[in-house]
């Protein structure tokens, strides 16, 4: 799926907003939305090295990229940050929230109420709060928001209640976006996450809280029997914003090798 923007966007003026894109899905989903001939702003929290490389290397290949910093909590900077984008790119026809804070694994039973209430605040609110400063463009590019979600809101995942939970009400969130801005043109759509070997899979990891023996259990339970890559969240991004999937809203596609059957 390469060429220009006209083709691949249904020749919606403007450019695209990667929200996470200093993470790995993020910036496979602008790699690829670049590739499909979009200019780009991704966001960064804390990466800012990696967010203006990848800029910085998009920009190398002819496209206009740019890289700001947003913090989700922040309702006054995520309009500032969107206002920039839409000001430098004429407009947005697209944009994917990719950001997720870091979801340490534990039972519901041992959880504090208010390490619950913070993860809400800054993935759901968060997600809620670029969503509303982003209506505007897309009515008036009829553009598509895609949000990257979880398959743990199929198939649940022991301990992971600080991901799915949150995540479940960004696909509520989703939902009544293309219920009710479908009259003015706009898409809202979402890609559950199953498990790959990179990204947050390979933070928790490190931290500790996923063990080598969870991983090779949780292969046995996936149909393929392989782990995903940040590219194949991509590409099913790149589909759903794309005219490819013009007559597609309300969705969400699980790229997850079967784990949620």
């Amino acid at each position: 799926m390469s060429g220009s923007a006209a083709e691949a966007f249904g020749g919606r003026a403007g450019g695209a907003l990667v929200v996470g894109g200093s993470g790995a899905i993020g910036g496979a989903v602008a790699e690829r939305l670049a590739e499909m001939g979009a200019d780009i702003t991704l966001t960064y929290s804390g990466s800012a090295e990696r967010a203006h490389a990848l800029a910085d290397r998009l920009g190398g290949r002819g496209r206009v990229a740019r890289a700001a910093r947003m913090d989700m909590g922040d309702a006054d900077q995520v309009r500032a940050v969107v206002e920039d984008a839409v000001d430098k790119h004429g407009g947005l026809h697209t944009v994917v929230l990719a950001a997720s804070p870091t979801n340490h694994q534990v039972h519901v039973s041992r959880l504090d109420p208010a390490r619950y209430a913070e993860q809400l605040a800054v993935d759901s609110g968060g997600t809620f709060r670029v969503v509303s400063a982003v209506l505007p463009t897309l009515r008036e590019r009829r553009g598509s928001v895609v949000v990257v979600s979880t398959v743990a809101n199929r198939r649940f995942v022991l301990r992971d209640v600080l991901s799915s939970g949150p995540k479940a009400a960004n696909e509520a969130l989703v939902r009544a976006v293309a219920a009710e801005e479908g009259r003015f043109g706009v898409r809202a759509n979402a890609v559950g996450v199953g498990i790959l070997d990179e990204g947050m899979t390979q933070v928790l990891v490190d931290s500790g809280d996923i063990r080598p023996g969870d991983l090779e259990h949780a292969l046995t339970r996936i149909p393929l029997r392989s782990y995903g890559k940040a590219r194949d969240i991509a590409a099913a991004v790149a589909f759903l914003a794309s005219d490819d999937a013009r007559y597609v809203t309300g969705q969400w596609i699980d790229v997850d090798g079967g784990y949620g059957l």
